[in-house]
């Protein structure tokens, strides 16, 4: 059991917390004890993260002016962009972007009036998943770490975030890259999220496996009586009339249900599945999919007389096709005959035929809405949509580009989370540091890395369901320090 007080009594100090040992309630409690002490600042680095700590948080009635909650990039983002007068910044969607914002954010956080203005805002500062910072960030929070005190807290078995290798991340055990902070290193030893009434079972379980990936060893899971595996070819998880594909559809019960594709590198698996099963699961999306961009642009490059055949483009992006195809054909609207449809589609006529002649963002928002309500039409990224529609209403109040208000609306997700708590389908790099009810990891045999592996099974809260080629899964050996 870890002494709250020791963690809190060092200025620099390190927690190792597996998935679901009580790493979020930890920071709660040091919350509960540095509420007196002013504002405390908690990054992370992804829009989940936030969500669950700010959930915990609110659930222990920590009052909301005592934290401040936001991704690493967030929070280097908002300072940059308040100083920076600039105007070389990239496109937020620009591979450089990020990269940017890191190397001016260096500059900003030296400077003594900035370094003032972190330390009234600030009374201290906790890091979390901080095995997922790069060097570069690390680099970064250790020039912060300087003015208050410092808590890194994460597990390197969860360290999936690795995308530059040229900037590797960091090795939580390594002394010389963890400087003083290696000198306090806690380590919290038993599983909790299984406990009170989920399935303490599972968590055993869980804990075994980690051992046994820590060591290199294959997975096999018909030792592990609180996992349900299935093994199957995972070809026949596209058939309908496969054993696979029923066993899968019969598993899909419950609001707080995640199924995970082993899939991160593209999007396209993900929506095939979602449209196999008929929209039964929600698509997660990264917070910086380019569609978001792309599709927010298409209305700001429109000419005149353009706007039903743009509407037609991006809703072709997110809509099913087929439906889409009754309505709207290479010209533009269809023309309608008989008198149910004429009065189906007489809503979205007229209002296109005002955009035609006085066009606005908020009349293009209502014209996507109303292509939403049309018979049979079903939105395949709902997420997409809503941001979209969000976008269109704010570049026209605010009398902006739906590119730049698309922008804004993805940063403030960025800055402040986003609850995720229904049926949906996502990846390792989505779902971390997210929890379900229920868990369903598809073709488990593609996962060779361990980590990718170990978050995707400790998402379950009360019940895994691991489908794969064989009950043995083998990962490659790592080494986390």
């Amino acid at each position: 059991m870890l002494n709250i007080y020791q963690f809190l009594s060092h200025k620099k100090t390190i927690l190792i917390a597996p998935a679901g040992y009580g790493k979020t309630h930890t920071i709660a409690a040091a919350m509960d004890i540095l509420k007196i002490k002013g504002k405390h600042l908690i990054l992370t680095h992804t829009h989940a993260g936030i969500g669950s700590i700010k959930e915990k948080l609110k659930k222990e009635c920590i009052p909301s002016n005592k934290f401040h909650v936001e991704t690493i990039s967030g929070f280097a983002q908002r300072y940059v962009l308040s100083f920076y007068k600039g105007i070389d910044i990239p496109n937020l969607n620009d591979k450089n972007y990020f990269s940017f914002i890191l190397e001016k954010a260096f500059y900003y956080f030296r400077l003594k009036p900035i370094q003032k203005i972190l330390l009234r805002s600030y009374d201290s500062l906790f890091v979390d998943e901080y095995q997922d910072c790069t060097s570069t960030q690390h680099e970064l929070i250790l020039l912060i770490s300087a003015l208050f005190p410092t808590r890194f807290l994460g597990d390197p078995l969860q360290g999936i975030f690795q995308f530059n290798p040229l900037d590797p991340l960091v090795n939580m055990n390594d002394e010389i890259q963890m400087k003083d902070f290696i000198s306090n290193k806690y380590t919290l030893e038993q599983p909790q999220r299984w406990l009170r009434g989920n399935n303490e079972t599972l968590g055993e379980n869980l804990k075994c496996i980690r051992s046994e990936l820590l060591l290199g060893n294959p997975i096999d899971l018909s030792l592990y009586s609180a996992i349900e595996s299935h093994c199957y070819n995972e070809e026949d998880l596209n058939i309908p009339t496969s054993l696979y594909y029923k066993k899968l559809s019969d598993s899909i019960k419950g609001d707080s249900l995640l199924i995970i594709h082993p899939n991160s590198t593209s999007i396209h698996p993900r929506i095939s599945l979602i449209k196999k099963f008929n929209n039964r699961f929600l698509l997660l999306e990264s917070i910086d999919d380019k569609d978001f961009y792309k599709l927010a642009g298409k209305f700001d490059n429109v000419f005149q007389g353009g706007y039903t055949l743009v509407l037609k483009e991006v809703c072709l992006a997110i809509f099913n096709k087929t439906e889409l195809g009754k309505w709207f054909n290479e010209k533009g609207l269809i023309s309608k005959t008989g008198e149910n449809e004429k009065s189906l589609i007489k809503p979205l006529k007229t209002l296109l035929e005002e955009i035609n002649l006085c066009p606005s963002f908020n009349k293009l928002r209502s014209a996507l809405l109303e292509v939403s309500k049309l018979p049979m039409l079903k939105c395949y990224r709902k997420e997409i949509f809503s941001c979209l529609c969000k976008a269109l209403q704010h570049a026209d109040n605010e009398k902006t580009t739906v590119a730049q208000a698309m922008a804004e609306i993805r940063n403030s997700i960025r800055r402040y989370g986003k609850k995720t708590n229904v049926k949906c389908i996502g990846t390792t790099l989505l779902t971390k540091g997210l929890e379900f009810d229920t868990v369903i990891v598809l073709n488990a045999h593609q996962f060779n890395c361990p980590k990718h592996l170990y978050v995707a099974f400790t998402r379950a809260c009360k019940k895994l369901i691991v489908f794969s080629n064989s009950n043995v899964l083998t990962t490659k050996s790592i080494n986390i320090g």
